[in-house]
């Protein structure tokens, strides 16, 4: 069995165990039905989740509504902006200030994004989604001296989304195109989120980049402390070459989210 099976095999797993438990607490009767519940409860004020529209660095297919928007800030160098243009069309724009102010071939490290999505059910949300990364992938990934290789790549991606903003699994698959190929396999991302205490989540996501010739999986998982405007997520990124240069646990990141 190929790394990308085993990863595929043990993602599945993961993801239909987050959609059970996804899908089984919005059935839940809301907080304080339970006179336990509610009497362990009652002493901590239970934030507003306005957080439902993304993961780390992914989207879900539950839209921003019109007009609302949130600045993401990621260990200080990266800055991320996405707007609701409509309550189903929403853009996205992010920068590397690190890469913009060293000198790197390609340029900085910025994105791009434009994303169509809404409900079809209760607790079903579907999208699609362009995006441009002004970067490689892996990104530290050597180029044979003398080979000329694009900055980056575009990514069209469809996704759906099961669950509320509390409690939720997003799947979505798209392909890759770097302006001169399209990529040799499909990109897949798996996200989730738990809302596990009054103002705490369990967060997950999981990238699969399927080329045949190199394949790459990047994985995240942390927690997001929930405030009615303000979230922050601590956590743990990793693929083989995080572990190989930073840590064998990976890399600790620490980001804010503030809305708008």
């Amino acid at each position: 069995m190929t790394l990308v099976s085993k990863c595929l095999r043990n993602t599945l797993l993961l993801a239909l165990a987050m959609m059970l438990v996804a899908t089984s607490a919005h059935a839940e009767p809301p907080l304080g039905h339970w006179g336990l519940q509610k009497h362990r409860t009652s002493r901590v004020k239970r934030a507003r989740n306005t957080y439902g529209s993304h993961y780390f660095l992914s989207s879900t297919a539950i839209p921003l509504k019109k007009h609302d928007g949130f600045y993401k800030n990621t260990l200080v160098s990266l800055n991320s902006v996405v707007y609701g243009l409509t309550n189903n069309l929403s853009v996205g724009a992010s920068l590397d200030l690190v890469t913009l102010i060293r000198s790197r071939e390609g340029g900085p490290i910025y994105s791009g994004r434009l994303q169509f999505s809404g409900p079809v059910g209760e607790i079903i949300h579907i999208g699609a989604s362009v995006q441009y990364l002004n970067v490689r992938v892996p990104v530290g990934a050597e180029v044979p001296e003398g080979t000329e290789v694009p900055p980056g790549f575009a990514v069209a991606m469809g996704m759906v989304t099961i669950g509320s903003m509390n409690n939720q699994i997003t799947l979505a698959g798209g392909w890759t195109h770097d302006g001169e190929n399209a990529g040799d396999g499909p990109v897949l991302n798996i996200g989730g989120a738990l809302r596990l205490f009054a103002n705490v989540m369990l967060v997950t996501e999981h990238w699969i980049f399927t080329d045949p010739s190199e394949p790459f999986l990047t994985h995240s998982l942390g927690c997001r402390i929930l405030g009615d405007d303000l979230a922050i997520d601590i956590g743990l990124a990793y693929d083989d070459e995080v572990t190989t240069k930073v840590t064998p646990v990976g890399m600790p990141f620490l980001s804010a989210t503030l809305n708008f």
